[in-house]
This record gives structure tokens, C-alpha cells and sequence, in this order.
């Protein structure tokens, strides 16, 4: 009987004093599919991608410079991974905007990360 009160008053106690511990950093990210329906050229040399009519409400071309890519698994399937930068600075935050686009051969489908700031994410994910 001792046990379980001393067991009960550790929970108390326990319970009383415990920490709340509070991350002041998380990352916001909106997500968006595009499919079949919504047509969106994209093109991809060794240089660039370009996605025709993307930005401003679908009326400019998003142009992105290839910094870097390489062969990496998503999902458990290889594909390709660009790393890339806007070709334009960003207005707003002065700086060249950062991206990723994962490319899946197997699945048809491009996954497009744009970093609009370190906690900023927007993903868009185009079926092909």
C-alpha cells in the first residue's frame, strides 16, 4: 500500500513540476498538386527549368538556375535532385530565392520545393 501511494505521489509531483519545453522554430510549408488539368509546361536544360505561365497568378514564366544536381532516393526510388536559385532577386526579402526540384522517372511526377525564407516552404507537386 506504501508503494502505490508513494507511486501516486510521484505522479503528482510529476505532474505539478513538470516542463513544458517550447521550439521557437518550425517550418511552415503549403503544399499544392498540379495535374493533368492544370497545364503548366515545364522545361529542363543544364542550366535552367522553366515553368511557363507559374508565377503571378499564371501569367510570367518561374525560371530557376541549376546551382547543382545529383542522382538521391525519394521515397525509396532514385531520382534526380536539382538544386537551384531564382534568376530574379525576391523583392520582398532581397535575396535569391532557393528551390529543389526531385525528379521521379518512375512515378512521372516532378516535386517542387521553393524556400521563400529558412521557414518559409511552398511544395508543388506536377503529374506528368
Amino acid at each position: 500500500m506504501k508503494k502505490i501511494i508513494t507511486l501516486f505521489l510521484i505522479c503528482i509531483y510529476n505532474f505539478t513540476n513538470g516542463q513544458e519545453l517550447k521550439s521557437h522554430s518550425f517550418i511552415k510549408k503549403e503544399s499544392n498538386i498540379v495535374d493533368r488539368e492544370q497545364e503548366t509546361e515545364i522545361t529542363i536544360t543544364d542550366s535552367e527549368i522553366i515553368l511557363k505561365n507559374y508565377a503571378n497568378n499564371n501569367t510570367k514564366d518561374l525560371i530557376r538556375i541549376i546551382e547543382r544536381s545529383e542522382m538521391k532516393p525519394y521515397n525509396g526510388i532514385n531520382c534526380i535532385w536539382y538544386y537551384c536559385i531564382s534568376a530574379e532577386k525576391d523583392l520582398f526579402r532581397g535575396g535569391y530565392r532557393k528551390s529543389i526540384f526531385i525528379y521521379d522517372k518512375v512515378g512521372k511526377n516532378i516535386v517542387f520545393a521553393d524556400f521563400a525564407s529558412e521557414i518559409d516552404v511552398y511544395w508543388t507537386k506536377f503529374l506528368l
